[in-house]
This record gives C-alpha cells, structure tokens and sequence, in this order.
C-alpha cells in the first residue's frame, strides 16, 4: 500500500489529496496544515476566486478550458460555481486580448467572448460602470463562459470529501522536513510529533523557501533559490445592504489593468462585494542558519486573515482605494470597507508552477507555486500531481513545471521592488 505525506491543504494539496484517495483508494494519504480545516491563514481561503479560461498562454488557456468545464459539469463542484463572466480591461497598446481570443478560438472556446469599446461600457451590465475609469484607446473582453467560485466553501467542502474517501488530516504547524542520505523520510511538527511516509508531497505554497531552509540549512543543493518567492496582495471585502446586493448582484468578475490601475472585484457574495489591488510586496529576511535572504509570509494571523481595515498599512488601503475608484468611479464612495486581508502565495519568475519531484532528494516532491493564478484549478490540478508521482505526466508538462527548467522572468507591473519594510503604515511614517 503506497504511502503519502501531503503538506499544505490549500488548493494543490487537497486536490492531489482528492484525487489519489479517487484513483488509489487503498493508498494511505495524510493531509497536514497548521490548523483545523480550512486554515485561515492560507491563500485557497477566501471569499471567491475567478475562474476563467482567458489566458495569453495556449497551455493554461487549455488548463482552464478544462477547470471550467469542471466545475460546470462535475455535481460536486458545481454547487460553488457562478457564472458571472468575467470583463477583461487592458490599455491600448496591450495585445492581451487579442492573444486570449486567438487562444479561446484555437481551442475551439470562443463562444461568448465579446470584445468592445469603453464608449460601450455604460450601457451594459445595468449601468454599473457608467464612471468606470477608461481612456478611449482602452481595450475590453467580456466572456460570458467564465465565473467566480466560492472558495473557502469549495475548499471546506473537497477537504471533507478527503477525509470521508479516507484521508487522513492533522492539524499541526510543520518544523521541519525529515532528510537523511539525500532522501526525505517524513516530516516533525512543531509539537515535536513525526510523521512518516514513502511520499512526501510540498504543496506550501509561500512557506516553502523558509521550510527547505529550516530542514536542510547547509545543503545548498536543496534549496529553493529563485525558483519561488512569497509575495503578498492586500483584499477587502465591502459590506452592502440590500438595496446594494440587488445592484451588484448581476455584475461580472473584473480584471482591471489598464491607465495604472491593476487589480480585480467579483461579484458579491454573502453580501461581501471583493477587491483586489494586484500590486504585490515581498517580506524579505536574513535566514541565519542558512545565510539566505528569503521572502517568507507573516505568521501573524492579524496581517495574514481577514481583519480591520485599521489593521492594514495606509498604502495598501490607498491601492484598493485607487482599485475601487477606477471601477466604480463615484459609486465606490458609498461603499463601506468592512474587512481586509494579506494574501501570500508562492510566485515564480515565469508564472509556471512546480509540479515535480525534487531532482536532488529522493521521495521529496513538490506541487505548488500557484502564483496567483492556481486556485481555479482545484477540480483538475491533483491529476496532474498524480500523473507526476506515477510518472505519466505528458513531456510538455513534465518541462513547463520541472525544478530545473530555465526561469524566463519578464517585466510585470503587479510585482514591483517593493518590500514589506518600505510601505507606509500612515502617511509619511514606514512600518
């Protein structure tokens, strides 16, 4: 009977966890996150994520082709999906659209992509963005075929249909990996407790870095280096009343990136109407044992969980503001912020996750790096994991997601230089 260790229960732990417990059933799998399920601290807890397939990338166009279908079709994970659609706005210049709707065709998925002009904007969605803020060489994409997804009840909901496939979870921060003669054996929580198996699986998503640091401090080898940095998104949540729900309820998910803005809304849900500012930040720190420099999240839940906006630095609130404003133009004054959070994630230069084993420690391998963009993929991404443990992963796959493919960055305005240390807590004063 093959034996799992699986670290992390966000989204590419717990559906690889789903998806061996489906194709093996005999296997032995143990889930371990810090908390009870789902863990609030993690980023796959949330309001609601969007889910789409409009990517300028063909292989992820393909991805959530695929995801979508998924939660369109599969009786359970349907029950969390919205078909909201998804607007799309970008500048003049940009051939983002263009490349998505080239995509959408190739992969015959078109249907109910609309491009059109921001003279066009008021008159759709019920005049909800009438003074959303555009110039007139803006570009905009309306695909009616994408949605959003409840996530902390989509994810609540896959944990418990682990563990009721038979799955094993422990609630229990992580020290450390257990590495002897170049192999991972197991892991020990911070309770001094240890876990063994003949697989272990890293879905850690920001904490990884710091992990393989804290486990094997002196094997340069091992560590993460470029391949995966923590960065940080600031949301908010607004509260709306019930004349306000009956007016945002039929507005699509918005990706806005366009005249400096770069951040995204969502439907409401629960009465809770999401933002998002894109514009990203590392927290970067001495690793002593090692001698890194290594971005690591906050184990501070009050910066890392949803929390008073009181509780967030005045540059961040001033990005969402500008977030807001931008969609909402004057309407966004009589919204009321209610809630706000830090969400990390782990993010790679290329924007590719890591799905493979670690080329230099046997039984050790890793599965995360969603970079913003992985959560829609929960119905579908554990297959893939378990194609790579059984070694059927297709070879196009196996190289866009290998430990040692070669890192192409490229300039993206979401991830400025921008450290923790820097940002303004009030105006005028750093943290």
């Amino acid at each position: 009977m093959p034996s799992y260790i699986i670290v992390g229960a966000g989204v590419f732990g717990v559906s690889t966890a789903y998806h061996l417990k489906k194709q093996i059933p005999s296997a032995s799998v143990t889930l371990i996150d810090r908390t009870d399920p789902p863990c609030p601290v993690a980023a796959s807890h949330d309001i609601n994520k969007i889910v789409r397939a409009d990517y300028e990338d063909i292989f992820y166009c393909s991805l959530g082709v695929e995801t979508l279908h998924a939660w369109k079709t599969d009786p359970f994970f349907k029950r969390w999906f919205h078909p909201a659609g998804l607007l799309t706005i970008t500048d003049g210049k940009s051939r983002l659209i263009e490349k998505i709707l080239e995509n959408l065709e190739k992969l015959d998925a078109k249907s109910g992509a609309d491009s059109f002009t921001p003279k066009e904007i008021g008159a759709k969605f019920d005049g909800i963005f009438s003074d959303m803020r555009l110039r007139p060489n803006d570009k905009l994409l309306f695909n009616s075929s994408a949605g959003i997804a409840e996530a902390e009840k989509a994810l609540s909901a896959t944990i418990q249909a682990c563990i009721n496939l038979g799955v094993r979870y422990v609630a229990a921060p992580i020290s450390k990996l257990l590495i002897k003669d170049r192999g991972c054996k197991g892991v020990q929580t911070e309770y001094g407790s240890t876990f063994a198996a003949e697989n272990i699986i890293l879905s850690t998503g920001a904490a990884t870095a710091k992990l393989i640091a804290d486990s094997a401090p002196q094997q340069a080898e091992l560590q993460v280096g470029p391949r995966i940095t923590a960065r940080a998104v600031c949301c908010a949540a607004a509260q709306l009343d019930e004349q306000q729900v009956k007016k945002f309820k039929k507005v699509p998910a918005v990706a806005h990136h366009a005249g400096g803005t770069q951040g995204k809304t969502m439907p409401p849900v629960d009465g809770l109407l999401k933002f998002i500012s894109d514009i990203s930040f590392k927290n970067t720190v001495l690793h002593p044992e090692s001698g890194q420099h290594i971005s690591v999240p906050f184990t501070d839940k009050m910066k890392s969980q949803w929390t008073s906006p009181e509780n967030i630095p005045s540059e961040l609130k001033e990005d969402l503001d500008d977030v807001m404003k931008s969609l909402y133009g004057e309407k966004a004054s009589r919204l009321k912020t209610t809630t706000m959070r830090l969400c990390w994630d782990g993010i790679t230069p290329d924007n590719n996750w890591f799905i493979c084993p670690h080329p230099r420690c046997t039984n050790l391998f890793v599965a995360t790096a969603g970079s913003f963009h992985g959560w829609k993929f929960l119905p579908i991404v554990g297959g893939y994991v378990v194609q790579m443990l059984q070694n059927t992963l297709g070879e196009e796959m196996v190289q866009i997601w290998s430990w040692d493919r070669t890192l192409h960055s490229y300039p993206d305005p979401d991830r400025p230089d921008r450290e923790w240390r820097d940002i303004k807590f009030e105006r005028g004063s750093k943290l």
